[in-house]
């Protein structure tokens, strides 16, 4: 199964559309659940809830196989979290589906490390939902010295030098 999520700040009624399409027309191969927020488009081929408890939404992170999402952190980090792979589609501003388009550069940002990968437009959806089948996301490394450096980085900026 793979999980569609949209998140719950703003609509995505375009990626939840293209996805919709791609089941009606066979193109993902497998069942597609996903969780639309307030969007006002609802799909007519794939199962739908609007908003997911935490639980609710782990729950069926643990059955997917794969994930296909905006770009928020949070999405992110829960997906690496969980050793899932990830398609990313960045909300744009252009469209009305954020206030700035942020999102292409925390998108950019995960895929260099190769967490994830990236549709920058909706054309790339098929071609990166197959390319997801085989991607090996790299996984996060938890670094207590890296940490330790970045809040001291924060600390000296912030703070000033401490004599």
């Amino acid at each position: 199964m793979i999980l569609l999520t949209v998140g719950s700040m703003f609509p995505f009624d375009r990626l939840v559309r293209e996805v919709d399409a791609l089941v009606a027309a066979g193109r993902i191969g497998e069942e597609v659940v996903a969780q639309i927020g307030d969007g006002q488009y609802e799909p007519c081929h794939m199962p739908f809830h609007r908003f997911l408890s935490r639980l609710e939404f782990e729950a069926l992170l643990g059955q997917a196989s794969m994930l296909v999402s905006h770009a928020g952190a949070g999405t992110i980090a829960m997906a690496l979290q969980h050793h899932k792979r990830l398609l990313v589609v960045p909300r744009l501003a252009r469209f009305g589906e954020h206030v700035n388009d942020h999102q292409i550069a925390t998108a950019r940002r995960f895929e260099e490390l190769q967490h994830v990968l990236v549709a920058y437009e909706l054309e790339q959806l098929p071609e990166r939902l197959q390319a997801l089948r085989q991607f090996e996301p790299r996984r996060r490394e938890a670094s207590p010295q890296r940490l330790a450096e970045r809040i001291g980085q924060f600390l000296a900026t912030e703070c000033g030098p401490r004599g």
